[in-house]
């Protein structure tokens, strides 16, 4: 028997997802990590990456560092595209207008902060779900970002398995060491300070979560067959992130947001016609 709410419901799947993405701009305005707030800085890092080398020799990312007031535009471009499409989720101009804004706003920004990271690589492939206004559309759309989304975690559940780190003993405490220090140093006598070091006091339960995590990742291969275990991913995927969080000081709760495609909520989804 085939589940009362197969097809996902493009308008409120909207709402709820640049009304997510509309809270990480504010947090990201707060911490002065938008283009107009980088300070026009000279250093840039592209490594390999043909696309921020692209850009970099194309003058993109040059063109809007360099000029205060066309950054301004642009981060007013970027929340106001989010906002026209939370307001009017019916519409897809203005979720293409976010769609190319933010990708250029991930090239260029991680090209200035010198680090390539990809906590933002979940939404902007989320943001794709809306480049279609029909039902069709939008559910093949919705499928493939769902699949994104479990290669993403058991790719990572691979990685661990096939790079031997995934029973290595003491690794995971190593790795807490190394980026919780900071913290700790910080911030001794924290109730979160006393926790992190209760597990680095007992390092085989840090062992045993690592193997916990690494299965559990490899597990979203399921996920390519049935929808059943939906719900258990989507679960896990947030303690991850969490606890990333809180122990690694890893912020990756924006890229947290292409989870909603693993959402089992009635009530974002429409009946199917019989």
């Amino acid at each position: 028997m085939k589940n009362n709410f197969q097809i996902p419901d493009r308008t409120k799947f909207a709402r709820l997802f640049y009304g997510l993405a509309l809270v990480f701009l504010f947090v990201r305005w707060k911490n002065s990590m938008l283009l107009s707030q980088l300070q026009q800085p000279s250093l840039t890092y592209l490594s390999t990456d043909n696309t921020y080398i692209f850009f970099a020799l194309s003058g993109i990312t040059k063109f809007l560092i360099k000029h205060y007031l066309v950054s301004v535009l642009f981060d007013i471009l970027l929340v106001g595209s989010a906002l026209v499409s939370f307001l009017f989720p019916k519409q897809k101009i203005s979720s293409v207008v976010f769609t190319i804004l933010l990708f250029v706003y991930i090239v260029v920004g991680y090209s200035l902060l010198c680090f390539h990271k990809h906590n933002l690589t979940g939404l902007w492939f989320c943001s794709l779900l809306f480049l279609s206004t029909t039902e069709k559309g939008f559910s093949l759309l919705f499928e493939l970002v769902r699949c994104y989304c479990l290669f993403s975690y058991a790719s990572a559940g691979f990685w661990k398995f096939f790079r031997g780190v995934w029973n290595a003993k003491g690794h995971f405490p190593v790795i807490i060491k190394n980026d919780a220090l900071g913290y700790l140093v910080q911030h001794p006598n924290s109730f979160l300070s006393e926790i992190i070091s209760w597990l680095l006091a007992h390092p085989a339960l840090l062992d045993n979560l690592m193997m916990f995590s690494c299965f559990t990742q490899i597990a979203f291969v399921i996920g390519f067959f049935t929808k059943r275990f939906d719900l258990f991913f989507f679960l896990f995927a947030l303690c991850f992130h969490l606890l990333s969080l809180l122990l690694l000081r890893a912020y990756f709760i924006e890229f947290a947001v292409i989870l909603i495609t693993l959402l089992p909520l009635s009530a974002l989804y429409k009946r199917e016609k019989l």
